[in-house]
C-alpha cells in the first residue's frame, strides 16, 4: 500500500539538450509503494525524466532524492533503482538465466556489503523467476520467447537487484493490443504483491488510467497536473490536461467548460422541435464495441463539432445523418 513518505522526491529540477530547457523547474514527489506514472505526448520530457532519476543524465540544477538521499553524482550502479527499457534491452546472446544474473554480477557493493555468493545469487535468480513464472524458461535465449515472456524476463532482470525504486519506459509499447492489456494487469499485479515503488512511463491515456494510484500529465518538461486517475479524468486542470486525457469538447457559449462524451445523451428528433444551438446533425458513426462513438455537427460546440458516446445495444441508436437534441448530464469549468 502506498504511505505518505516519499521514496523519490524531484526537486526544482532543470535539464536541456541544448539552450532550451527540456525539463523546467519541475518538481514531484512519488510516495514508498505507489505507482506513479508520468504521462504526456512524445517529446514532452518523460523519458529524460527517468534517465535524469536514473543517472543516466545529470540536471544543470535541482535535486533527485531516493529514500531521502540526494542523488548527485551518485553513478547508475550504485542508485537503488532498476530499470525496464522500452525495448527490455536483452541480451541476445545469453540464456534468460544468464540476463537475469547479468546485473548482480555488475552490481557494485559498498565498502561495509558484502560480495553476493554464488549461491545467494542462484537463490535470487531461481525466486525471482518463480515470481514472475518464468522458472521454466531460464535457458531460453530471448529470441525464443514471446513478446509476455521477454517482458517478465526484463522485469525480472530489473527486480532481482531488490531495488527500492522501479523504472519503466513504456514497457508495452511494442506489444499488441490483447497482449498489452494482459501484460498490463499483470504488471499491476506484482507491483501490488511486491509493494515497490515504480516511476512509469507511457503516452497511452488509457494505460495510465487503469494502472497508476498517481498520474503526473507532463508537457514541454513541465508538469501541467498531478493527481489521481479519477481526478486527472474527472477534474482536468487545464485545457491541455483535458484534450490529452480522454477526450474533450468545449462549448461556444463557454470555451473553458469541457464535456467529456460519455456526458452527452442524444435522441432523435425533428428539426423545430428545439432551439437550434440544443441540436445538430450526426456526421459519422463509429462502432467500439460495447460503445458507439457518434460525430454530430452542432453551434453548441466551439469547433463546431462535438462527439458524443452512446450505447452500442441502444434501440435507438442514430445514424449518420439523422437529426438529434443534445442533452448535456455533467460539466467541468477549466480553471486555466
Amino acid at each position: 500500500m502506498p504511505t505518505n513518505t516519499p521514496m523519490l522526491s524531484i526537486r526544482n529540477l532543470y535539464f536541456s539538450f541544448d539552450s532550451s530547457n527540456t525539463i523546467s523547474d519541475f518538481s514531484l514527489d512519488v510516495e514508498k509503494g505507489s505507482f506513479t506514472t508520468l504521462l504526456g505526448p512524445s517529446g514532452c520530457g518523460k523519458t529524460t525524466l527517468l534517465r535524469l532519476i536514473a543517472g543516466f543524465l545529470e540536471p544543470k540544477s535541482g535535486a533527485i532524492l531516493i529514500d531521502g538521499k540526494n542523488q548527485s553524482g551518485i553513478p547508475t550502479n550504485l542508485r537503488k533503482i532498476g530499470m525496464v527499457f522500452q525495448d527490455y534491452a536483452l541480451f541476445p546472446h545469453m540464456t534468460v538465466r544468464q540476463n537475469l544474473l547479468y546485473g548482480l554480477n555488475v552490481k557494485k557493493h559498498g565498502r561495509n556489503t558484502p560480495a553476493i555468493s554464488a549461491d545467494e545469487k542462484n537463490e535470487k535468480i531461481t525466486g525471482t523467476a518463480k515470481f514472475l513464472y518464468i522458472d521454466s524458461l531460464l535457458d531460453r535465449f530471448p529470441h525464443q520467447l514471446s513478446g509476455g515472456q521477454q517482458q517478465r524476463v526484463a522485469l525480472g532482470r530489473a527486480l532481482v537487484l531488490e531495488p527500492s525504486l522501479l523504472l519503466m519506459d513504456e514497457p508495452l509499447s511494442s506489444l499488441d493490443a490483447k497482449l498489452r492489456t494482459q501484460v498490463k494487469d499483470e504488471l499491476r499485479d506484482i507491483q501490488k504483491r511486491l509493494g515497490i515503488t515504480t516511476v512509469y512511463v507511457t503516452h497511452d491515456q488509457d494505460e495510465a488510467l487503469s494502472v497508476s494510484d498517481k498520474i503526473a500529465v507532463i508537457n514541454k518538461g513541465r508538469i501541467q497536473q498531478q493527481g489521481t486517475p479519477r481526478e486527472v479524468y474527472f477534474s482536468p486542470a487545464n485545457r491541455f490536461t483535458a484534450d490529452f486525457v480522454g477526450r474533450a469538447n468545449f462549448l461556444s457559449a463557454d470555451e473553458n467548460t469541457m464535456v467529456r462524451p460519455e456526458w452527452i445523451s442524444v435522441q432523435k428528433t425533428e428539426p423545430g422541435t428545439y432551439p437550434e444551438d440544443e441540436c445538430g446533425r450526426v456526421s459519422s458513426v463509429s462502432f467500439l464495441g460495447a460503445a458507439t462513438m457518434l460525430t454530430i455537427s452542432t453551434p453548441m460546440a466551439k469547433d463546431g463539432i462535438l462527439t458524443a458516446q452512446a450505447d452500442s445495444l441502444s434501440a435507438d441508436l442514430p445514424a449518420a445523418g439523422d437529426f438529434v437534441h443534445i442533452s448535456i448530464t455533467r460539466r467541468w469549468h477549466l480553471s486555466d
